[in-house]
């Protein structure tokens, strides 16, 4: 059912070279079968420290009517399909999980010079790049599978994760 509430809006599978508004703060991005606009999770720094109590700042990157433009989620979207919560918070990392999936907790914090996402694919600590979801034949609304992708930690080789509804 909750996975089922991604589909209150728009996006599609892309690679981040397809991305019209990739930012240094980028730790992740919804995608849809539906089309190519994407659900962007971008860290929020207060002084270059990840900002605990609201670490994320979601938003919509249009790239089909009008490319590049960055709308707001509503208010629906945020509680019950994109948004996040924060169920723990570190010096300057914290975890969280989605509004759409609590299921798993994703953990943000700072690698190298910049903050990922890092959560379990498929039995292997990963660096979370994408959430794409496969909507059923024939439907707008209903999913048939949410895909995770990132890549190891320890080897750098990319991972998925098929999750079917």
């Amino acid at each position: 059912l909750l996975l089922s509430l991604l589909t209150f809006s728009t996006a599609w599978a892309v690679t981040p070279d397809d991305d019209t508004a990739l930012t240094p703060e980028r730790l992740f991005h919804i995608a849809r079968s539906l089309n190519k606009n994407l659900v962007c999770y971008d860290a929020r720094l207060d002084n270059g420290k990840l900002d605990i109590d609201d670490p994320i700042k979601v938003y919509w990157v249009n790239r089909t009517d009008r490319p590049g433009a960055i709308d707001d989620l509503s208010f629906i979207q945020r509680k019950l399909a994109y948004g996040y919560k924060v169920v723990e918070k570190g010096d300057d990392s914290c975890q969280v999980t989605l509004s759409a999936y609590p299921e798993r907790r994703i953990t943000i914090k700072k690698e190298g010079e910049r903050y990922a996402g890092f959560l379990t694919i498929n039995g292997v600590q990963a660096r979370l790049t994408t959430l794409f979801v496969q909507l059923k034949p024939n439907s707008s609304i209903n999913v048939d599978y949410v895909e995770l992708q990132g890549y190891a930690v320890e080897s750098g080789e990319p991972v998925t994760e098929r999750i079917r509804k």
